[in-house]
């Protein structure tokens, strides 16, 4: 059985979105249509996986600084796991 964990997507153009995705690597690298790459962000236990081919030297402040389609998730030690209802309402304002 797969799980599922609930993320943010941000994409292009539009505001970030709230979407259940299965908690494996395919779910992740077939939304951002790349191999993954991970980053922290400035929230504790919060990353940002996004396309690999772009090379970011530290945590992006600013949703310009990553391109394309990126996914937000917390990690529990090394597992990702579903953002909380507070992770999804700061990031949503900081990646908006």
């Amino acid at each position: 059985m797969v799980k599922w964990i609930t993320v943010l997507v941000v994409e292009p153009g539009k505001a970030p979105d709230v979407r259940e995705l299965p908690n494996n690597l395919k779910a992740f690298e077939l939304t951002i249509q790349s191999y993954i790459e991970t980053v922290e962000t400035f929230r504790p236990g919060c990353l940002i996986v996004y396309d690999g081919n772009q090379t970011l030297a530290q945590k992006p402040i600013k949703r310009a600084d990553i391109q394309g389609i990126f996914i937000i998730i917390r990690v529990d030690q090394t597992v990702p796991v579903s953002l909380s209802e507070v992770d999804i309402d700061v990031l949503s304002e900081v990646y908006k």
